[in-house]
């Protein structure tokens, strides 16, 4: 049975507000936090937002997923997903009903042109801040008092720096390699292993390779030959865009070993080449909190409302 979008059988109402929004890139895939609500046996939901570039015109894509849960039983809901003005008000929204089993998604491949998002930025991201609101209507009989979850994320850049000592450098020869292992302590950014080697022609070639977890990010790279001064010396900085297919990546070649070796004095103090690099990647989502959750089990019950600090991993202000 549908109820049209009856409020009287309004189940769940989940609103997720994204700062930074006008960073995302067009590859990202943002997927909020996890909700349960709980009039619909306890079941988890999830938003997902990303962008079909692979269209003409590109499109923003819009999506409700329902969780893999324990409930075995398909869930029959009408919902609607709109992006909301800074004052509440839809500025865009679609709305479907469906039934989901446990991992089902289901929503809009064409919700919304991205480049009426890019002309209407004022009202769709004010300060680069992006409203994005789920109602979930339950079609079986009854009233409802609705839950409330409202959630907000953070997009923003993670950032690192190290240093790479190549002992006894003027011994490499063209095919070998030196390997450094690097291993990163955030779930949001992969580890990777930098290959150094020389070639034929003895430029020295840099690759690096991202682990086998690795999601579609942009990286932002700067290698540097640290000096007998300890001073940061011949510089090249450039990106790349890692795909889970396409893990590896050979960084332009900017130094050669015969050049180095000339100027030892400068550049190979004991017969070391120290390397600095410094490494940012576009992580997405790097931060929530809840701000406000409300559920009502039943007349009897209580609702309840918490509010959680952010652990923010970013240290780029956008």
């Amino acid at each position: 049975m549908a109820n049209n979008g009856d409020d009287r059988y309004l189940a769940f109402k989940y609103v997720w507000i994204i700062e930074n929004f006008s960073y995302c890139l067009p590859w990202m895939k943002l997927k909020s936090p996890i909700f349960t609500v709980d009039s619909l046996k306890n079941t988890k939901w999830q938003l997902r937002i990303c962008f079909r570039c692979d269209l003409n015109p590109f499109y923003i894509t819009y999506e409700l997923c329902r969780e893999d849960d324990d409930i075995a039983t398909p869930i029959d809901i009408e919902f609607e997903l709109s992006f909301l003005s800074k004052d509440g008000i839809p500025l865009a929204k679609q709305k479907t009903r469906g039934s989901f089993g446990a991992k089902d998604i289901l929503g809009f491949d064409k919700f919304l042109e991205l480049e009426e998002v890019t002309v209407r930025k004022r009202d769709f991201i004010p300060n680069g801040t992006l409203t994005a609101r789920c109602l979930i209507w339950s079609t079986e009989t009854g009233s409802f008092a609705p839950g409330l979850c409202k959630v907000r994320s953070r997009m923003g850049v993670q950032r690192t720096s190290f240093t790479w000592n190549i002992e006894r450098f003027s011994s490499l020869q063209p095919g070998q390699k030196r390997v450094l292992q690097i291993q990163t302590i955030s779930g949001q950014v992969p580890s990777l292993c930098m290959e150094l080697c020389m070639n034929d022609d003895h430029q020295i070639q840099i690759q690096i390779i991202y682990d086998e977890v690795c999601e579609n990010n942009m990286s932002d790279w700067e290698i540097s030959v640290i000096d007998d001064k300890d001073r940061k010396s011949r510089t090249k900085r450039d990106k790349y865009f890692f795909i889970a297919k396409k893990r590896a990546w050979i960084f332009p070649s900017f130094l050669s070993k015969d050049y180095l070796v000339a100027e030892k004095d400068l550049y190979l103090p004991n017969d070391v080449l120290t390397l600095k690099f410094n490494w940012e990647i576009d992580s997405g989502i790097v931060s929530s909190r809840i701000e406000e959750c409300k559920q009502h089990l039943s007349s009897s019950a209580q609702s309840i409302s918490v509010s959680m600090d952010s652990i923010d991993y970013s240290t780029k202000k956008c």
